[in-house]
């Protein structure tokens, strides 16, 4: 057996929600080996401010929230298999994503049926807050940039058409 499959096999057995540090690998292996086991490990949560560690949950229970917390961001392990494309282009197969970049980015595309798969994968209230987020720092703004080209906006972001279409559709769910 590897050093790199013993502190796997090692973080399986750790309990849920307690915090853990590296030095628990220190007879195991280097800690060259123990930072890239880690790094590469599907299994934890770490923590880069308290550099410590926590074993990731995922289970199949629906009363679970879907993300877990990284750093205090929203992360949910993403499938682009459950869209009709993957504007996440940098890769096919299924990533850690925040969760705020995956609903702005297909609520970007306005189809409805991305629009339902969000809705049904995070909740409505969560992809309608992104939505008003996202449309207020646009309007704060006061413009879009459209390659270059800077297009100015006026008015109130909740009369604008293209949010009142998305709102209709998330509000379809």
């Amino acid at each position: 057996m590897t050093q790199a499959q013993h502190i796997r096999n090692m973080i399986n057995t750790l309990q849920y929600n307690e915090e853990y540090s590296t030095t628990m690998f220190n007879e195991i292996a280097s800690q060259e080996t123990v930072k890239k086991t880690l790094q590469r490990s599907h299994n934890i949560i770490a923590k880069t401010s308290t550099k410590k560690f926590y074993r990731l949950y995922l289970g199949n229970n629906m009363d679970v929230a879907p993300y877990v917390v990284c750093d205090n961001q929203d992360m949910v392990r993403f499938n682009p298999k459950e869209y009709t494309f993957n504007t996440f282009w940098q890769t096919s197969k299924n990533s850690l994503q925040n969760v705020s970049a995956v609903i702005r980015n297909y609520l970007a595309t306005m189809n409805p049926k991305d629009i339902k798969t969000l809705c049904k994968n995070f909740g409505r209230n969560r992809v309608k807050r992104e939505l008003i987020q996202k449309y207020k720092e646009m309007y704060a703004q006061g413009f879009i940039n459209v390659k270059g080209m800077k297009i100015a906006l006026n008015g109130l972001y909740d009369r604008n058409p293209a949010y009142r279409e998305i709102l209709s559709m998330i509000n379809d769910c």
